[in-house]
């Protein structure tokens, strides 16, 4: 691995260590993999997590070692620095969002179960089978139940027409 690489796996072990396999963050992980193109040299920074439901999601960070760009990607958002310390506040910023995304996703899950036209009672046996499930990142934890099921009353409450539309 190039200098920039090199300082910014550096700098993000040290960030991201405080995340990694938790739970919470979807067993955060992250991978490198490098090639080159022509007489440019590439490094790619995958930070990988897994959402309930074992859906797994990915930021990246690619190094253009020859340009000093880093390239910071997040779904269909796309940021891009020169500055080690800028980039690793992009990826600290997103993984601090990852408790707030894996809550959404089982409030989306929630929804879908109700819009099948699930019952209360199927809707939270399926989230203890999420507290209960093998993959780390998959799995939930007590605080997502917690909110989950407060979310499931709360939508179970309102008309069965309206749980559709409701967010």
């Amino acid at each position: 691995m190039g200098t920039l690489a090199e300082e910014l796996q550096k700098q993000l072990v040290a960030t991201l260590a405080p995340y990694m396999g938790k739970v919470s963050f979807g067993n955060l992980r992250f991978q490198t993999s490098e090639w080159t193109e022509g007489d440019r040299h590439y490094v790619n920074i995958a930070i990988v997590y897994e959402t309930p439901g074992s859906s797994t999601n990915q930021l990246n960070i690619t190094i253009d070692e020859s340009e000093g760009i880093l390239t910071f990607i997040d779904g269909e958002a796309e940021r891009r620095t020169g500055d080690v310390n800028e980039a690793i506040r992009f990826v600290e910023e997103a993984v601090r969002s990852i408790p707030e995304r894996r809550l959404e996703r089982l409030r989306d899950m929630v929804r879908r179960w109700a819009g099948q036209g699930r019952s209360r009672a199927e809707v939270l046996a399926e989230l203890n089978r999420l507290l209960r499930a093998d993959l780390i990142g998959g799995t939930i934890t007590h605080h997502e139940l917690k909110a989950t099921i407060q979310y499931c009353l709360q939508l179970f409450s309102t008309p069965s027409e309206e749980r559709v539309e409701s967010r």
